[in-house]
């Protein structure tokens, strides 16, 4: 599935993206690692290259959509496709909407939705053009259910959730599959690169009401629901539970919602 496919990764020098790069060079794929850190980017590649993958790094501000656009442009150059897109870089954001200014949602969004929108138009369209490939954004357990204090990245979240359930249909038909992967609290930099607004600036990591997992139970499951060509492809365990027990029986996550907006502002808030 993966031989000698070109795989793009974005957010790849840590967390997720780290592992998505490893499991696509395991698998025989041409992996190109991508991040803002150009450091941990290349100690990646150089990773995937010790599994004997062919693999490049370059560092990449996902917000920039002119150096998005070259960058692909590049990757694409030499044998002419772009087989998968892990849309994967973002950061968090931890604060309740009263305690976040207008300028902090900017920053922020500017990253986890115009950044994923920006890797998203180019290999979209590299796809359809092509008449063949998988772009994968990575989304969260927070784009599928409430997430209260986490208002800013659900938002972005849900966001991401709904345009690969739209470029999905719209791509069925071009040759070009879609999907997201919806994990719930999974080791990651995230937890370090996490904006807050009214909060200990741990919050994003403490007030976790789930064990965080290792990233690397995540990557076989992502692998499996790529092969398997799901829309979303949720993890772990109770991530799923969640998300279902929202759709069917709504009331019970509401009232623990409200419940854990108590615990946490008891716990984290340093506002009034």
């Amino acid at each position: 599935m993966f031989r000698d496919k070109v795989v793009f990764i974005t957010g790849a020098g840590s967390g997720i993206g780290r592992q998505l790069a490893l499991g696509a060079a395991q698998r025989g794929a041409r992996v190109w690692c991508t991040d803002i850190d150009a450091d941990a980017t290349e100690r990646v590649a150089a990773e995937c290259r010790a599994l004997g993958a062919d693999a490049r790094a370059r560092r990449l501000d996902v917000t920039d959509a002119v150096d998005v656009a070259r960058t692909i442009a590049e990757v694409v150059a030499p044998d002419g496709q772009l087989d998968y897109c892990f849309n994967n870089a973002g950061i968090g954001f931890a604060g309740e909407f009263r305690d976040t200014a207008l300028e902090q949602w900017r920053r922020f969004l500017d990253v986890n939705l115009f950044g994923v929108l920006h890797v998203a138009h180019a290999a979209y369209r590299q796809m359809v053009a092509q008449g063949h490939g998988h772009l994968v954004n990575t989304a969260s357990l927070a784009g599928l259910i409430p997430t209260p204090g986490l208002s800013a990245y659900g938002a972005s979240k849900w966001a991401v959730v709904s345009l690969t359930h739209s470029l999905r249909l719209e791509g069925a038909d071009l040759g070009v599959k879609v999907s997201a992967i919806c994990p719930g609290f999974v080791e990651s930099n995230i937890y370090s690169r996490t904006m807050v607004a009214g909060l200990k600036t741990d919050a994003m990591r403490t007030m976790a009401p789930f064990p965080i997992v290792p990233a690397d139970g995540l990557i076989p499951r992502v692998f499996e629901g790529l092969a398997r060509n799901k829309a979303l492809i949720v993890y772990p365990f109770y991530a799923g539970l969640l998300w279902r027990l929202w759709r069917f029986i709504p009331w019970a996550t509401t009232w623990k919602g409200r419940a854990l907006v108590r615990k946490r502002r008891r716990e984290y808030r340093i506002v009034e």
